[in-house]
């Protein structure tokens, strides 16, 4: 039987085997948890990587070669177009070969309307000017000339003495210048439908033709024409202003 010295050793010697056992076995469970820690560590890192490979831009894909396996979108290169600069607003900074550069403001295209704008609203064109200076002219040679307009009573296309006697007038001038030419003018107050009032006023125009003609004036020398209501001398709606629209304008025609 063992002395009571020996028990103690035997369990002094049990603990310590037992407590190399725990260290080991500590060891163990810390190795194997750093393991699995590093093994998680790992997955996650691996997933961050392709995420980051997710995210990235095509740009900084395209700069890694990543390709469009990892995720990224295929970028195509179109020859022929130059690379953008900084501050260049999008714009190449050379222009392609074989094409000049356009400076601002000086495209053809834009000169010619700019100065087709200018020219239309500085001037009338070339036959309004022509036809108000003809106009002018024949206001002028119709005064210079002393010829008189003839008036009519309402509704109709009679002559009356005081007509006649202007036209008597006329007729003496156009005999004494052969080489003039005369338009004759119907015209008429604002009373009355526009096709109403250019058919009276084709009627005194006529008629003041005809009264001319019995002087020996040549027809050929003579136009008619009617305006009916369309150019009033007086706008008034009263007689005394009517009677003025109820008129034959005589023109002398100028080249």
């Amino acid at each position: 039987m063992a002395s009571p010295q020996q028990g103690v050793e035997a369990m002094w010697t049990i603990g310590r085997l037992t407590g190399v056992a725990g260290v080991i076995a500590f060891v163990t469970l810390i190795g194997a948890g750093c393991s699995k820690q590093a093994v998680q560590s790992g997955v996650g890192d691996q997933a961050l990587v392709q995420e980051g490979t997710k995210a990235a831009s095509p740009q900084t894909g395209a700069s890694r070669g990543t390709g469009p396996s990892a995720g990224m979108r295929e970028e195509t290169i179109v020859p022929g177009l130059l690379p953008e600069a900084p501050g260049t607003g999008g714009r190449p900074t050379e222009p392609l070969s074989g094409l000049e550069p356009v400076q601002p403001g000086t495209a053809p295209s834009e000169e010619r309307l700019k100065e087709g704008t200018l020219v239309a609203k500085a001037t009338p064109s070339d036959a309004t000017r022509s036809q108000v200076e003809r106009m002018q002219r024949e206001d002028a040679a119709t005064a210079a000339a002393g010829l008189e307009d003839v008036y009519f009573a309402f509704d109709s296309w009679k002559l009356t003495e005081e007509g006649k006697q202007a036209l008597g007038k006329a007729a003496q001038w156009l005999k004494s210048n052969n080489d003039q030419r005369v338009t004759i003018e119907g015209h008429c107050d604002e009373r009355g439908t526009s096709a109403y009032n250019l058919v009276l006023g084709s009627k005194r125009a006529k008629v003041v033709e005809s009264y001319l003609q019995s002087f020996g004036v040549d027809e050929g020398r003579l136009t008619v024409t009617s305006f009916g209501k369309e150019r009033p001398v007086c706008k008034e709606r009263e007689e005394s202003c009517y009677r003025l629209n109820r008129r034959a304008h005589l023109v002398v025609r100028t080249k």
